[in-house]
């Protein structure tokens, strides 16, 4: 096997931290790097290959959506790795289903040899199967355990909110950790003053939105800058703009916000199921509130009386219309939605009415009838480009599997030729072991087949190391992209539908420049990429 580069996958969650001491040690990431490596430099097959880690520290196994992992299955798909180890099934994946998918689909498909070593698995002795019910039973019984851990972590967590201690996230706006006890909070001296504001200004009967355009004119920062301003390691509200102010929905969030009463608030949301990402919100009467567990910055009577006049003051709902472009019009300056003006029938930076960065507010776009005419165009000239790429397209990949079957006639008939050159070999043996050969006269023959095999087997490996360019992933995005095309090609005007078929997103500048990205511009070369 020549080339190979192994990618070890190394996974600890935080479930596993709450298993207890003997399971902390065995699973740790230190331990799990020193048994991998101590099992790849005691096979001499294995141990002079190139090794990478990836590592996930923290992430469930139960999904797929883990950094590190998704780093190794990309740098996979793209051939840089031929082998994949871990310590066992689980710390691959928990999912029985996706497990199956990896072993019986993807990894046979790219050739790429799986060993999990504490399950004795290397996919090599298998020959094109996943190791029957061993396999499935094992897979099955760490995604049941991976359920079970969920319900119980779930009660374990319960029965700590009910005592008022915080379990999971940050403290709220307005306040810290206590350093003393780090389940409880503290107030924050910097922004308690802004939260006790807030909900005064609000029993004066001062609107929302007055309230947030106050807050962004005086420069105070809202709660997202503020948290990742304190907390610059911290992963959460990464991916949010620099330029994020205060709007009516961040105002309105603090004011219903019953913790700053000094109440501990929590089971607010639920998993929609065991070890499940999404969640639900229940219903308040099975919320767990335990009263007094922090200091508080206003009273219960004080929330009781800014909700009510909140609540007399909120705006009434209205039917939401559905026009072609919702959601899809981003701020080209500070990354925001932008939405539509009535009135005006323009979009605009969402805020802009609260106090939003200067060029926010000079941002100008075409009336929504012109900017739905400017995108429809767009995505006409798209299709036609698109269209003439995949024709381009499937001649390539017709070439390329004409290539690629060429490659593996190739192979076969190299195959045979060194099963023939063995069988020849054997006689050969046989003829000297029975006297009808010198020793000379067959070591002679021996040596020439010994090159002749050596010679066949290195083309063989060559051909097998060659890149496959018809990888499943791409293909199934150029079959979406191709049935894309077919479903609009005879729409008469912009829809909803074909908008958000074709498009991710809209960038607009204040200098009136529109940049559109496009859902499958990965499926061109960069000098087609609009």
């Amino acid at each position: 096997m020549a080339d190979q580069r192994i990618a070890i996958y190394i996974r600890l969650s935080q479930a596993d931290e709450d298993t207890g001491k003997g399971k902390r040690e065995s699973n740790s990431v230190m331990n799990q790097r020193s048994l991998i490596h101590h099992f790849l430099d005691a096979h001499e097959e294995l141990s002079a290959y190139p090794r990478m880690e990836f590592v996930d520290d923290g992430y469930t196994g139960t999904n797929t959506n883990r950094p590190a992992f998704q780093r190794m299955i990309a740098a996979i798909k793209e051939g840089r790795y031929s082998c994949c180890i871990t310590k066992d099934f689980s710390r691959f994946a928990r999912d029985y289903i996706e497990m199956g998918d990896y072993l019986e689909y993807l990894f046979p498909f790219l050739r790429v040899r799986y060993i999990s070593i504490n399950d004795g698995y290397d996919s090599q002795d298998y020959r094109g199967t996943t190791g029957g019910l061993d396999v499935v039973m094992r897979a099955i019984i760490y995604d049941a355990y991976s359920k079970d851990l969920s319900v119980k972590s779930k009660t374990s967590r319960q029965q700590a909110m009910k005592k008022g201690r915080r379990v999971t996230g940050d403290p709220g706006y307005g306040y810290m950790r206590d350093p003393n006890r780090t389940a409880m909070d503290i107030i924050d001296p910097e922004t308690a003053p802004i939260v006790r504001r807030i909900f005064e200004d609000a029993m004066d009967g001062v609107p929302v939105g007055e309230i947030a355009a106050m807050l962004n004119r005086e420069g105070i920062l809202p709660p997202g800058t503020y948290f990742r301003k304190r907390n610059p390691q911290s992963r959460k509200y990464a991916s949010s703009s620099e330029k994020i102010v205060w709007t009516h929905d961040s105002v309105s969030g603090i004011i219903k916000r019953y913790a700053y009463t000094g109440a501990f608030v929590g089971g607010m949301r639920e998993l929609a199921a065991p070890c499940k990402v999404a969640t639900v919100r229940k219903s308040r009467e099975d919320w767990i509130i335990v009263p007094g567990m922090h200091e508080a910055i206003i009273t219960p009577e004080e929330y009781a009386l800014a909700q009510k006049i909140f609540k007399g003051r909120a705006r009434q709902k209205t039917e939401v219309k559905v026009y072609p472009l919702k959601s899809l019009l981003v701020c080209g300056n500070c990354l925001c939605h932008m939405v539509l003006n009535k009135g005006t029938a323009k979009f605009y930076c969402q805020y802009r009415p609260n106090g939003g960065d200067k060029q926010c507010r000079e941002t100008n776009t075409p009336k929504q009838t012109k900017m739905e005419e400017i995108i429809f165009h767009a995505i006409q000239d798209y299709m036609r480009l698109a269209e003439d790429g995949l024709k381009k397209r499937k001649s390539q990949l017709r070439d390329l599997r004409r290539a690629a079957d060429s490659s593996q006639d190739s192979i076969r008939k190299l195959e045979q030729s060194v099963a023939s050159l063995k069988q020849k070999k054997f006689r050969e043996y046989d003829r000297y072991c029975s006297g009808s050969a010198s020793k000379e006269a067959y070591l002679g023959t021996k040596l020439e087949m010994d090159a002749q095999i050596a010679r066949l087997e290195s083309e063989i490996t060559a051909l097998k190391g060659q890149d496959n360019p018809c990888q499943a992933d791409e293909q199934g995005v150029y079959s979406e992209l191709e049935a894309v095309c077919e479903a609009f090609r005879d729409e008469e005007s912009l829809t909803y539908d074909m908008a958000h078929a074709f498009v991710d997103r809209i960038l607009v500048y204040p200098d009136e420049r529109i940049e559109i990205q496009w859902r499958f511009r990965d499926c061109f070369t960069e000098n087609e990429v609009f």
